[in-house]
């Protein structure tokens, strides 16, 4: 008799546990769906609730950093290009410089001129850096 008793209530209170884990389960779920809707909604009205002057300078430090993103693009590819002058050019003009005009005594009319480009791509090389690398 008291066997039939302890079974009838474990066979009546296993589907009520089960049916209140359940209900327990989906009722945590909806509260995790409505915070997570809360914080969203949080979000979007304090993205609505910045000011003029924090948008403003949100801008700036965009404009900032893609201006400073552009320079190093800018002097990167500058360097190259006069890396790749001063290979090309550089023992035309050392030659020049080390042996001068082809006839002596007699100045030819690109000879002031030569000496000119010499003297300028001498400056033009302090520009680049040290070691020549980019």
């Amino acid at each position: 008799m008291i066997e039939s008793i302890l079974i009838f209530i474990l066979s009546f209170l296993t589907p009520l546990f089960l049916f209140l884990y359940l209900k327990e389960r989906r009722n945590s779920n909806a509260i995790l769906a409505n915070t997570v809707k809360l914080l969203i909604h949080q979000e979007q009205q304090f993205e609505a609730k910045k000011t003029d002057k924090e948008k403003a300078n949100e801008d700036f430090l965009k404009f900032v950093s893609d201006s400073r993103d552009l320079a190093y693009k800018y002097i990167e590819s500058v360097q190259a290009g006069l890396n790749k002058f001063v290979e090309e050019v550089e023992p035309q003009l050392d030659y020049y410089d080390r042996y001068g005009p082809a006839v002596e005594g007699m100045v030819a009319p690109h000879d002031l001129a030569l000496k000119k480009i010499s003297s300028e791509f001498k400056e033009l090389k302090k520009f680049l850096p040290e070691n020549n690398e980019i």
